[in-house]
């Protein structure tokens, strides 16, 4: 049995990580970019946007993302913020029971 933490880092923060990597890229912003932004590499970040690693169909982990990356975009949030955010989504996808 996984614990919830287990579930967490090898399910959910990719899911995180590749819809904000795919919402970013899709906004314009390079690989590059969205990889420093992001903290993992431009291979990762391939990876996210071709669907290979952390994809989701799920709408409320969209609807979020696209709420931090408005947000980001706008300058409410920095990119250290996005660590913060990453942890309220989790949560958020946590308390749902999302596996």
């Amino acid at each position: 049995m996984k614990v919830p933490c287990e579930v967490m880092a090898s399910k959910v923060i990719p899911m995180i990580r590749g819809e904000l990597a795919r919402e970013l890229v899709a906004r314009g912003h390079s690989k590059k970019e969205v990889a420093e932004i992001l903290g993992v590499t431009i291979a990762a970040v391939s990876q996210y946007t071709s669907r290979k690693r952390g994809d989701t169909s799920d709408e409320e982990i969209k609807k979020i993302v696209k709420e931090i990356v408005d947000d980001f975009e706008a300058g409410r949030i920095s990119k250290d913020d996005l660590n913060v955010k990453l942890c309220f989504v989790c949560s958020t996808v946590g308390r749902q029971g999302i596996e």
